[in-house]
């Protein structure tokens, strides 16, 4: 133990003080506690399955707010924890405390709401879960178990009798007709009275989940997800109450109860008094006067509610809140105030708190958090002030359905469908963006000198209906393109090192390596399962989402970000020559051009001398046609179904009505035709609460890729289209055409084809027919908008084999 602690220890010097949480469970050596004292800002500690039989010399730690002593030998010298005074998570499940007798000074532990005590003898302890809350009357939860009204101590001490003066306890009779014995008796009841007022008074009131019981009897409480290591846990459980769900997390499954059922009760429930609510919702209730009609309650308004419709979004508005009264009210507020000012005004007394400062991301160098509900929101941005307005944000976002594009709320689309493709969950927006952010922080901390970029994209894929449980697939940095003279005819080199684009090459790798787990006896590892009918589908729920840190290059980011247009379907200037057209990105630049008429494909000697410059289909265009084609491109798809983007998330540059436009509604109406399987998709569209700001940089010429699995990420030369040493890129037509080839003729297929001869990567993909009739159907669509012909690559770098060195 000590020996790996140190370990820690050295790991971080220098940082010690940033370290937060800490593991170092099952080390099977001696341990010295007082070790520990150097990490004073610890949250979470997990010092299970080491032996240790006594807490001697364990430092104060102010900070620290779950400890795991679990399987050790701890039989007493709980006090030693007196030092931890914030401690709200205890567990001691497997060790040798014998009765409650141990637990006693664990009393001034004010904050403790969660104890486990499992495998521990003490559980056989007559009326032992009694004994335990009367002890230590902070807690709410036992054993994952919630408090009851049968774990209420209801013993009553019996009183001594009154001694009288003359040193009689007074009962004897007396001569006068009983008087003594009448004031006696009349003393008792007394007594007796008081006594039960005082158990009454003691008595603690009902929680939120025995409240909302009493009001909707028999509620299913369904577990959504469970995430963060074994030793710190995070449940997410729902309940769903008149057609309303309500989300609770905890480190247990009865927390996570408990606050869905806070939050269920916040919104809809009438109660009969202030204190019993404020108990209920486990906030501090004033002794005000129960009579009257003013009451404090912190924002919350407790008496009759109702529930609007917006869109497709079922919200609970106060009737009785000036400032929730009408959804429209909010978001007019929201259009007109700062959103901490707005935020103060719903929650008075938040504190927000800086947890990080990251020089290395300048447009996300302060982190910011608050706290509201028991929930932590974050904002990040280049100043305090941007971070802590970007926490304000998530709040009202994920609270309030509030939407913070960079137009006023108020004028957000009406029409139904039109508004249902921007009702994604903000929360989970936001959590996509953070783990993206973080994952490529990890990745390149041993390589700063790539970790440079104006534009990233990234990947991410989510396993379950609620999208909970998020995975980052894939991310790539890089804004431009290959120079014209350097195209390879051996398909070797990335044509396009735009983030989107690289984003969506490491996804195709992440593709091939799920159908090859079926190749190695491990199907059960892989996304995809097989199909009796031929070919692979993918498991249910999983889906993708691709993260953007600006719009898109091309017809999505041709806007002035300060104009005011009512967001509507309808293209209020359909005339404009700009409108929809098909773009391309030039050779040795930035930017993108509408493309020329009657322009569709380059030749290799005009582009090779430099009589033409080599142009590449903008990233709006490119995504347009992963809305019909798929993502997994043509040869995937003679094994596997094409997979659509289940949503468009964008951290800055975010018009609805352009966005709407240019990644699949300008060719709503043309497009026609289509082979079974493939469709016009319509993914969903979100913009992250902490908006991406202007990159004021030159753009580097590198590009970085990386995939889940991969360890260090490549960084590829963006106008060579090879890595630094000049080697070929594992994105790289070459290398997938390899990985094709291999798996060719050893995993069914969708439709059988017959093999092509020659063994031209190009004969491959055109034997994919229905694939091709898509695209055809595609490019008419196009045309047939008169939006312009999508511009070919010459086809000499398709033409190739794998027999070449």
């Amino acid at each position: 133990m000590d020996q790996k602690l140190e370990t820690e220890i050295q790991k971080h010097e220098g940082k010690i003080e940033e370290v937060t949480e800490l593991s170092l469970e099952s080390c099977g050596e001696p341990i010295k506690l007082n070790l520990l004292d150097k990490f004073t800002n610890l949250e979470s500690l997990n010092l299970s399955n080491n032996g240790i039989t006594n807490l001697k010399g364990f430092p104060k730690l102010l900070n620290l707010k779950k400890l795991d002593l679990s399987s050790n030998n701890i039989a007493n010298t709980l006090f030693f924890l007196h030092g931890c005074s914030n401690l709200t998570h205890l567990n001691l499940s497997n060790n040798r405390i014998k009765d409650v007798g141990p637990l006693k000074p664990m009393i001034k532990l004010k904050k403790l709401q969660s104890l486990l005590l499992v495998n521990c003898d003490v559980c056989k302890v007559t009326d032992y879960r009694k004994k335990v809350f009367k002890i230590l009357r902070s807690l709410i939860d036992l054993d994952g178990e919630d408090k009851k009204p049968t774990d209420e101590d209801d013993t009553v001490d019996t009183a001594e009798p009154k001694k009288e003066p003359d040193g009689t306890d007074g009962s004897e009779a007396m001569d006068t007709g009983g008087e003594k014995k009448s004031r006696k008796r009349k003393s008792k009841e007394n007594d007796s009275f008081q006594k039960k007022k005082k158990k009454l008074q003691n008595f603690q009131a009902k929680n939120a989940l025995m409240q909302l019981n009493e009001l909707k009897p028999g509620l299913k409480y369904i577990v959504e997800a469970v995430s963060g290591p074994p030793h710190n846990p995070e449940f997410v459980v729902s309940v769903e109450v008149n057609e309303q769900k309500y989300v609770g997390r905890g480190s247990s499954k009865q927390l996570a109860k408990h606050s869905a059922a806070q939050a269920a009760l916040s919104s809809m429930v009438q109660f009969r008094n202030t204190p019993e609510a404020m108990t209920a919702l486990s906030r501090p209730s004033s002794m005000s006067d129960f009579t009257t009609d003013n009451v404090e309650n912190e924002g919350f308004n407790f008496n009759k509610f109702e529930g609007q419709k917006n869109g497709t979004r079922n919200e609970i508005i106060s009737t009785d809140n000036p400032s929730l009264k009408k959804p429209l009210k909010l978001l007019t507020e929201a259009e007109k105030k700062n959103p901490v000012m707005l935020l103060n005004e719903i929650h008075p007394g938040l504190t927000f708190k800086l947890v990080e400062e990251n020089s290395a991301i300048p447009s996300q160098r302060f982190r910011m958090t608050v706290e509201v509900g028991g929930e932590n929101y974050e904002g990040t941005g280049q100043n305090k002030k941007q971070a802590k307005a970007a926490a304000a944000r998530a709040v009202l976002s994920n609270l309030y359905n509030v939407s913070y594009s960079m137009f006023p709320p108020s004028l957000l689309p009406t029409s139904p469908d039109y508004a249902e493709l921007f009702n994604f969950p903000q929360a989970v927006a936001d959590k996509i963006s953070k783990l993206l952010m973080s994952t490529f922080s990890d990745v390149m901390t041993d390589n700063p000198d790539n970790a440079k970029w104006k534009v990233i994209a990234g990947i991410a894929m989510t396993k379950d209906e609620a999208m909970q449980d998020i995975q980052i697939i894939s991310f790539g940095t890089g804004t431009k393109c290959i120079n014209g003279e350097h195209i390879s005819m051996v398909g070797a080199n990335l044509n396009d090192c735009h983030a989107e684009i690289i984003s969506r090459r490491c996804l195709k790798d992440f593709l091939y390596t799920n159908l090859e787990y079926h190749l190695e006896g491990e199907g059960d590892q892989s996304i995809f399962l097989k199909k009796e009918t031929g070919g692979f589908a993918l498991k249910p729920h999983i889906k993708f989402h691709l993260y953007i840190s600006t719009a898109p290059c091309g017809d999505a980011r041709i806007f002035s970000p300060h104009e005011e247009v009512v967001v509507d379907p309808v293209d209020r200037h359909p005339n404009r020559n700009s409108r929809g057209v098909l773009r391309t990105k030039i050779e040795s630049g930035e930017g993108t051009i509408p493309v020329k008429d009657g322009q569709r494909i380059q030749t290799w000697d005009g582009i090779i001398p430099g009589q033409e410059r080599l142009l590449t289909m903008s990233c709006s265009d490119k995504i347009a046609s992963w809305n019909v084609l798929g993502l997994q491109g043509a040869l995937l798809c003679h094994f596997i179904e094409p997979i659509y983007i289940e949503s468009v998330i964008l951290g800055g540059l975010f018009h609805p009505n352009h966005l709407h436009r240019a990644l699949f509604g300008r060719i709503e109406g043309a497009i026609k035709d289509l082979p079974p399987m493939f469709k016009l998709n319509k993914p969903k569209m979100c913009a992250t609460t902490s908006p991406e700001t202007r990159h004021l940089i030159k753009s580097p010429n590198f590009s970085v890729n990386w995939t889940v699995g991969l360890g260090r990420a490549e960084v590829i030369n963006a106008v060579t289209g090879k890595t630094e040493s000049g080697q070929v890129s594992r994105l790289a037509k070459r290398s997938f055409f390899q990985r094709f080839m291999n798996i060719y003729d050893r995993l069914p297929h969708v439709d059988e084809y017959e093999t092509p001869s020659p063994t031209l990567y190009s004969a491959f993909k055109n034997a994919v027919k229905k694939y091709q009739e898509a695209k055809i159907s595609l490019t008419s669509a196009f045309v047939s908008a008169g939006l312009g012909h999508w511009i070919k690559k010459p086809t000499e770098q398709n033409e190739f084999e794998l027999s070449f060195k």
